[in-house]
């Protein structure tokens, strides 16, 4: 897919998914905290690419800023904000800014791997279908520096501090000295038990009567059809499906009492 083909996508995608979350929460709340997360986005992506050089982006994006094309910044808050509602939905009483981190690290791991085979960026070294761990890893931090705090102002300054600290921890604490290269079967085992200790969150969520609602996957269709675009133009379709597959049980298994849950009485 030509790149600027997927930039009047992502357009069309960030404008209908923030319409759908709009439709259960305040437009001013929405996009307060929506703009917040786009700063702190362009911040903690300049400086990463600027200090660390270990990832570019394609030459072919356009509209950049410094090292970052502007789409970039744009929508990254959305999967923060979906994973939120994800969180909030499936566990209301526990969720934390870790699982928070833990779902977007589940996104980022297909959207990396979907997006690097497409030619969108690259990086410095291999991994998981081209990705290091510490790419994947990094997404986590954003989100859980970004959910820790609770003001979207402060949201934002937590995010790119948190995110530094931790990706400078994590590199020299344990990813540059292991599970570094390509990774080959390793990478969907890591994946697999992911997946699999989604499936048992999300199977003790629907012993308790909820499943995710329509409210909440809603925002996540555009995103999906997205993914699909760039899996049917990307290189190496067959490892990528696998992966795509692997992502997509636990919200599958989530979702499927959509139509039901409304008549269903919960789970004692």
């Amino acid at each position: 897919m030509r790149v600027g083909v997927f930039e009047l996508l992502c357009v069309v995608v960030v404008a209908g998914t923030l319409g759908a979350m709009a439709r259960v929460r305040p437009w001013r709340e929405l996009l307060s905290e929506y703009a917040w997360l786009a700063v702190a986005g362009w911040f903690g992506e300049q400086s990463c690419v600027a200090w660390y050089r270990f990832y570019e982006y394609a030459g072919a994006w356009h509209l950049r800023l410094g090292h970052v094309p502007v789409l970039v910044p744009i929508i990254w808050p959305l999967v923060i904000l979906s994973a939120r509602d994800v969180a909030r939905a499936l566990w209301p009483t526990a969720w934390t800014p870790g699982v928070v981190a833990a779902l977007v690290a589940f996104d980022a791991s297909l959207i990396e791997v979907v997006a690097v085979r497409a030619g969108l960026w690259s990086w410095a070294e291999p991994g998981h279908l081209s990705v290091p761990l510490a790419g994947i890893v990094g997404w986590a931090w954003f989100a859980l520096g970004t959910t820790a705090a609770r003001r979207p102002w402060a949201q934002a300054l937590s995010g790119v501090l948190v995110t530094h600290a931790l990706v400078v921890a994590t590199w020299w604490g344990g990813l540059r000295w292991v599970l570094r290269g390509e990774l080959g079967g390793r990478g969907f085992v890591l994946l697999a038990l992911g997946s699999f200790a989604l499936v048992l969150a999300v199977l003790r969520a629907r012993r308790r009567g909820r499943t995710m609602p329509k409210d909440v996957a809603l925002p996540r269709v555009g995103a999906t059809v997205l993914i699909a675009a760039l899996l049917v133009s990307a290189r190496d379709t067959a490892a990528l499906w696998a992966h795509a597959a692997l992502v997509a049980v636990p919200y599958l298994l989530a979702s499927v009492r959509l139509r039901r849950s409304a008549t269903s009485p919960p789970a004692p």
